[in-house]
């Protein structure tokens, strides 16, 4: 399941990545790109990822709960991407590299997050 998830946040990721890196490019402060990219790139991940991985269904009976459940992983997930994007700039990385060291790091956080609170496993 976690090769499927893989794919989908690759797909979700590159959403997001791309569109940070269009807002940090023209001047937009790294941190709102983060979120500004980071929920729009949630919008296809939950998507995909109820379709495609966690096949078994939700804990949660209605939609808009589980997807309310999905976005509070992701307020936390948008705070991990800030930090580290953040304490890595101060050991002097740029902030491209550190987003995406940073999304390496909190992919993990989402999955086990997901399969372990929202989805059946």
């Amino acid at each position: 399941m976690i090769q499927k998830f893989f794919v989908v946040g690759a797909m979700s990721t590159a959403v997001d990545y791309i569109l940070y890196s269009i807002l940090v490019y023209f001047g937009v402060a790294y941190y709102i790109a983060i979120v500004i990219g980071y929920m729009t790139g949630l919008l296809v991940n939950f998507y995909l990822a109820r379709t495609k991985v966690f096949t078994k269904g939700s804990r949660f009976e209605k939609v808009h709960h589980e997807f309310l459940a999905v976005f509070a992983v992701s307020v936390v997930a948008v705070g991990l991407n800030i930090l580290i994007v953040w304490a890595l700039a101060k050991v002097g990385l740029d902030y491209y590299s550190g987003r995406a060291v940073a999304l390496v790091i909190v992919f993990f956080f989402n999955y086990y997050a997901r399969k372990g609170f929202i989805y059946v496993a």
